[in-house]
């Protein structure tokens, strides 16, 4: 990372597949009041896809065994210092940039503190004063399903280290705590209060989803809990400023339907708060989706209650404009680009292009193979047989074994016939497994080769029918389906190297003739 300098000052600095569309509803739903209106920020805690942790060299990977992953900086030895991981810092900024924010050329660390079993050091190092980036802002319109645009602006975005995670219930009486988090590179995504509605809110963070997966800075999946959302909600009367109300925190919100519940439950709550002359408590709350209420957690902390101070072990960081202006020229295409330009050029639905973006290099994977070939078959294979073996190996498509070439392999030898869907599968499965050999010797190696000698097929068929009278006899008598059984006795006859389509035009054809 050139240009991009850590240096200790003596200066303590001072003073965060499949549409989305289901998750949203008609304007009519929210659980608003005449009379009242919300005001609604969001605070998203969102886990880098970087291979170490932001102050050590701990592995950063998910869903390895308990306290496995574990450096002495992230258990909070004495004497153990934090070291700030480059690869952190760059993630946190292409965020940025593709946020439309600023990336803050001076940037600090401060420590956050905190009393908990999940916080081995006592307190939290992130950027509360001094944050890596600054402004920026995300656009909602009709590719979200918005009628109208609207424009949410970004307050901040800082680094900061995620918590150990807290395990219940396993023993009674006892808290069992994994270290392996402990450490984690976040970036927080503070929004400014611009969202109005839980729709709205929906919208925003599964568009953060979207384009964090896609520039490579996240996974984003919140039920691994790599996207966390914190929501402030408060309510005001029509006429009065927006921010004149009490606000409360809902926490630890995990997933789309799940924020869509708790802002609207939470507006409901604070609106009849106000109607029957209570003031609304500022406090952290919870959400119970089956009761579809909110409940306090504990009363909100006010800053001074966490005792920030300059983080005195970690460097601030110096970037310059040459590194930015690099770093913005490796930034894709934004997700509303993609969708704008595929769509009318492939013959794309939203939904095609959406669930493509869910996966960080899909789209360039699907171009490049795309080439010469029909989109929706290239579409299908992809979203259908490839997912399906990323997901059952916890695989990413950058990273995996699968080359576009080979890809393009299976795809031409399934539209020319020489081989099966199934064995177009298992091919699949092949490759992904690191098989380097082309496809024509993978068929010759499993003796997949098609016959197309019909001669050949036409003796084969006639042993068959001869072997199956009463079968034949039942075709004969109208039970046409009878067909697909003669159809599959040649398929498995001829270990598959029937074309399918050949096997049945050749088996009806017999079939026929017997009547």
């Amino acid at each position: 990372m050139h240009s991009l300098h850590l240096t200790r000052t003596g200066t303590a600095p001072h003073a965060l597949a499949r549409s989305w569309r289901q998750y949203t509803s008609a304007a009519s739903a929210d659980q608003t009041t005449a009379g009242f209106k919300a005001t609604v920020g969001l605070e998203l805690h969102v886990q880098l896809l970087a291979a170490q942790k932001l102050f050590s060299a701990a592995s950063a990977k998910w869903n390895e065994p308990p306290n496995t992953n574990v450096n002495v900086a992230d258990a909070g030895f004495p004497g153990a210092l934090p070291q700030l991981n480059p690869e952190c810092v760059q993630l946190a900024a292409r965020a940025i940039l593709a946020l439309n924010g600023q990336i803050q050329q001076r940037s600090a660390f401060d420590r956050k503190h905190y009393f908990y079993a999940d916080q081995p050091l006592g307190y939290q190092i992130t950027q509360q004063h001094h944050p890596i980036g600054r402004g920026g802002y995300v656009d909602l319109g009709s590719l979200d399903g918005l009628e109208y645009v609207k424009r949410i602006g970004i307050h901040q975005l800082q680094l900061e280290q995620d918590t150990a995670k807290s395990i219940h219930g396993v023993y009674p009486g006892h808290v069992l705590v994994d270290l392996n988090r402990a450490g984690v590179a976040l970036i927080e995504i503070v929004s400014k209060p611009d969202v109005d509605t839980a729709d709205e809110a929906v919208m925003y963070v599964r568009k953060m989803q979207n384009l964090l997966r896609h520039i490579g800075v996240s996974n984003c999946n919140m039920e691994e809990g790599s996207l966390r959302c914190d929501v402030n909600v408060s309510v005001y009367r029509d006429g009065e400023d927006r921010l004149s109300g009490t606000r409360c925190e809902l926490k630890n919100l995990n997933s789309l339907k799940v924020i869509r519940g708790a802002v609207n439950a939470e507006i409901s709550r604070q609106i009849a708060v106000v109607q029957r002359g209570d003031n609304v408590e500022q406090e952290t709350r919870g959400y119970d989706a089956q009761s579809d209420t909110t409940f306090v957690t504990r009363t909100k902390e006010a800053a001074p209650d966490y005792r920030y101070m300059p983080e005195p072990d970690v460097p601030e960081i110096h970037i310059n404009e040459s590194w930015i202006t690099r770093l913005r020229k490796t930034l894709p295409e934004t997700p509303e680009a993609v969708m704008s330009r595929m769509m009318p050029q492939y013959g794309l639905v939203q939904e095609d292009v959406e669930t493509m973006l869910g996966e960080p290099g899909c789209t360039a994977f699907f171009e490049q193979a795309v080439v010469g070939r029909d989109p929706k078959r290239v579409l299908s294979w992809i979203t259908s047989e490839v997912f399906g073996q990323l997901a059952y190996r916890s695989q990413r498509l950058i990273g995996s074994s699968l080359t576009v070439p080979q890809f393009t392999q299976i795809i031409d030898a399934l539209s020319s016939d020489a081989i099966t869907s199934g064995q177009a599968k298992q091919l699949l499965i092949e490759f992904m497994d690191g098989e380097q050999r082309t496809i024509d010797e993978l068929i010759a190696a499993h003796g997949w080769e098609v016959i197309s000698d019909d001669g050949k097929l036409r003796v084969i068929s006639k042993q068959l029918l001869d072997t199956h009278p009463k079968e034949v006899a039942r075709y004969l008598k109208g039970q046409t389906r009878r067909l697909n059984f003669f159809v599959g006795k040649l398929m498995q006859a001829t270990n598959g190297q029937a074309k399918p389509q050949n096997a049945s035009e050749i088996m009806k054809e017999l079939l026929e003739a017997r009547r």
